[in-house]
């Protein structure tokens, strides 16, 4: 567990998302080339038009450090606009946010079990395992409550859907930022391939690879 915290930190989800918009396409194409000025220069003006696969990825690269300084106070302000319209990525996005309390969230177990729901339900896959770890520091009570949350939220078509319920437990005893021990490279390796498969990522894949090189950092 103590290495959970590095992936949620530095993995987060930027899907290749299909778009009639030639400009998402273009910055889209320039980001999985890694040129991440590009993608920059064609993500920000469709992000600030209201575009929320924009919006989604300009977040991420916030998130990620990719292309722009790390800035978890605008990958959560982008994130929050996209996940307002649907966009599953940022959803999931925002429940590793909560959980770790990035940027202006606070640390807060049912609102990242919530948003962690709702991106199960549309479709994200690591959102599923995302939520078995926050509820290891959660009560039945608070699983419910963040379930009738999200619930309420996707009624709502996701509008409406931002609130705080702080959790003591998970804020004294929650993840935390281990030391990494002496092993081999080798071991850490090894140690950091079965962590990210436990956490649902395809081996052989970009996402997976990812993971073990965030780990292992």
């Amino acid at each position: 567990m103590k290495y959970l915290i590095a992936l949620f930190l530095g993995v987060l989800l930027l899907q290749d998302i299909s778009s009639a918009n030639a400009d998402f396409d273009d910055g889209l194409a320039a980001y999985e080339r890694g040129d991440y000025a590009a993608a920059l220069n064609e993500f920000r003006p469709l992000a600030e038009q209201g575009d929320a696969n924009a919006q989604a990825m300009l977040g991420g690269m916030y998130g990620s450090g990719r292309g722009v300084p790390r800035n978890y106070l605008e990958s959560v302000k982008w994130g929050k606009l996209a996940a307002e319209q649907g966009n599953a990525e940022a959803q999931f996005n925002l429940a590793m946010f909560h959980a770790f309390g990035l940027g202006d969230l606070a640390i807060d177990a049912v609102e990242a079990y919530k948003w962690a729901v709702i991106a199960a339900t549309n479709g994200v896959e690591e959102a599923v395992n995302f939520q078995k770890y926050i509820e290891e520091a959660m009560s039945p009570r608070e699983i419910e409550k963040a379930r009738d949350l999200a619930r309420e939220c996707v009624k709502n078509n996701y509008k409406a859907c931002f609130g705080e319920f702080r959790n003591e437990k998970f804020l004294r005893d929650g993840p935390a930022v281990g030391e990494q021990s002496e092993a081999s490279d080798v071991s850490l390796l090894e140690k950091a391939k079965i962590d990210c498969e436990e956490l649902g990522f395809t081996p052989k894949t970009e996402s997976f690879g990812n993971c073990v090189l965030k780990l292992m950092d």
